[in-house]
């Protein structure tokens, strides 16, 4: 009898093991939706739908973009945290809503390091410190120069609170001393268009959002905030060439998905987006924009975005408002 009882037990725990290991060997066998927390066209936007698309391959599987604005990129993280941790349903986030938004929203329900999933960074594109032609400023120094001499009247638009372009408003305020008026937008290409249409006077935004405005003249491009130039905008000058070394701002995106995603779903998405990235015709596509592809392990991307994390806490500790 005990031993008949032993031999089901096992013979169970191996049915159960069998039953596990399939399930996960057959990720993913439907199609997988893609959280943006920004809305359509800006990079966060472009670099996802990209993204998606070589992923995709890779997977075998369709990949569905849902765009979903608005809170500084706390709507999708929101919807990311109450979403099935069965793999299809994942965000392509940025490095602002994990590791700024938490110091900057009275709003934000979630924990960056307990609600999600680590699996791979994505890209990394420099921002163009842009302004409408209207503006005063013909050089980085002339315009540092104008905001000094008006303190929060010089507006800058971001795409909300947490963005990259939000992240890069506040390098420059630190670096340069300098304070602006703050009007977030739902995505990049929405404050962009503002800029254009002279309601906003400047903005950080990503080279592929920014120069078809500034070869039609409709803006004036005054600087990469990098440490170098790059191909796609080779006459831009760098921040650091311009004497501002510490004014360095870009989106830095990637994958993640809810809390409790499987160790093998983790791994299987990690492989698939390495691969991915190494796609020549995706990195070419990205190469033109500005971006550059950068995959990592997960428990990298978590690292980064733990240092990015206590670098805003300190950084926005003066302005955080209180929390009941």
């Amino acid at each position: 009898m005990v031993r008949s009882l032993i031999r089901s037990l096992i013979f169970g725990a191996t049915v159960f093991c069998c039953i596990s290991g399939a399930g996960a060997a057959t990720y993913p066998s439907k199609p997988i939706t893609l959280l943006v927390p920004f809305g359509a066209g800006g990079i966060t936007d472009l670099v996802a739908r990209a993204t998606a698309k070589v992923l995709a391959q890779q997977l075998g599987q369709p990949i569905i973009i849902e765009n979903k604005p608005g809170a500084g990129g706390n709507i999708a993280a929101e919807l990311l945290k109450h979403a099935k941790p069965d793999g299809y349903t994942l965000m392509f986030t940025t490095m602002g809503v994990l590791a700024v938004n938490p110091h900057t929203s009275a709003k934000v329900t979630f924990d960056p390091f307990k609600d999600f999933t680590y699996i791979s960074t994505v890209a990394s594109t420099p921002h163009v410190i842009a302004v409408n032609p209207s503006v005063a400023a013909k050089t980085l120094p002339e315009l540092v120069a104008l905001a000094r001499s008006k303190p929060e009247k010089l507006s800058f638009g971001t795409a909300g609170i947490g963005s990259s372009p939000f992240q890069g408003m506040k390098i420059m305020e630190e670096s340069t001393k300098v304070k602006f008026l703050h009007v977030p937008f739902k995505s990049g290409a929405e404050s962009v268009t503002s800029v254009v249409g002279g309601q906003v006077d400047m903005t950080f935004e990503a080279t592929p959002v920014v120069m078809p405005f500034v070869k039609s003249g409709k803006l004036r491009a005054l600087a990469l905030a990098n440490s170098e130039r790059i191909a796609s905008a080779p006459d831009l000058p760098s921040t650091a060439e311009l004497g501002y070394p510490a004014l360095r701002s870009g989106s830095i995106s990637g994958l993640v998905g809810p809390a409790g995603l499987s160790k093998d779903i983790v791994e299987r998405l990690n492989d698939a987006t390495r691969v991915a990235l190494k796609d020549e015709q995706f990195k070419a596509l990205l190469k033109a924009q500005g971006t550059a592809t950068a995959s990592s392990t997960p428990d990298e991307f978590r690292q980064s975005v733990v240092a990015e994390y206590e670098r805003w806490k300190k950084l926005m500790k003066p302005s955080s408002p209180a929390k009941g």
